[in-house]
């Protein structure tokens, strides 16, 4: 049996909201955590909820030494 297709919209129910999210916000972190360790690279994630609260991930380096990187780099390598 094959899965059906979910369309993605918003969601307009505010309860629902941030049960999503905080669902959505643990499975990306631990996908980020993964990429960082199986592929030895630097990742920074940024999220605000819905209601405003701030969630960082960072693997072996932290957000600002990322950031600084990220900052310093040649306008047109940015946005690869």
């Amino acid at each position: 049996m094959r899965r059906v297709k979910l369309q993605i919209k918003r969601i307009e129910n505010t309860t629902n909201i941030q049960v999503t999210f905080s669902k959505r916000r643990s499975g990306l972190i631990k996908k980020a955590y993964e990429l960082s360790v199986l592929c030895d690279v630097d990742v920074a994630l940024i999220m605000f909820s819905p209601s405003g609260r701030l969630s960082l991930f960072s693997g072996n380096k932290s957000i600002e030494e990322i950031l600084a990187r990220y900052v310093n780099l040649p306008e047109h390598e940015r946005g690869r």
